[in-house]
């Protein structure tokens, strides 16, 4: 049974604003912005990727989604999910969060698998380490991070099948994450 395009929208917008207001969630977002996709079964391009047209950002010490969901607007993100859907057709959702140690572990204490991952000593440096790592791993842990490299901000990516689910290990990492003071 394939997802009507509209469906997939409203399920990503309501995944969204159910997860930032969430306590905590300020703590996550990187420093360029959070983005939340979902694609659509069998999606192979961008056009069936849906994103925020912005992304979201921290407000007055707040989380806000800036911008609608859309088809298409989310590149950076929209190109980790097709690579992840390429890889395993069961995961269909991701987030980006701010790599730190501290939610690494706090991912682990919340029961995900997670991965971690650095470029071979003299690699060039790609475009995006995600996109590296998931062609390397060949299979997508619930959460890859990687420490970042020369121009690239150090990343944590959560997966799932559906945003529902991101909403749901997201909140589980911000429940066992300890905010250092």
């Amino acid at each position: 049974m394939s997802e009507h395009p509209d469906t997939l929208k409203k399920r990503l917008e309501t995944s969204i604003h159910s997860l930032t207001p969430t306590p905590g969630f300020a703590q996550l977002i990187p420093e360029v912005g959070s983005n939340f996709v979902a694609c659509l079964p069998k999606a192979s391009q961008l056009s069936q990727v849906a994103g925020l047209t912005g992304r979201i950002i921290i407000v007055k010490g707040q989380p806000e989604a800036v911008g609608e969901v859309d088809f298409g607007w989310a590149p950076f993100m929209g190109q980790v999910m097709l690579k992840a859907y390429s890889v395993n057709n069961q995961i269909r959702s991701a987030i980006s969060l701010r790599y730190s140690a501290a939610i690494v572990e706090a991912a682990r204490k919340a029961g995900l698998q997670v991965v971690g991952f650095r470029l071979p000593e003299n690699h060039p440096v790609p475009a995006c380490m995600t996109l590296l790592a998931l062609s390397r791993l060949k299979f997508v842990p619930e959460v890859l991070f990687d420490w970042g490299a020369h121009g690239l901000e150090p990343l944590v990516i959560v997966f799932a099948s559906n945003p529902e689910e991101i909403t749901q290990r997201v909140q589980g990492i911000i429940k066992e994450l300890v905010i250092d003071e």
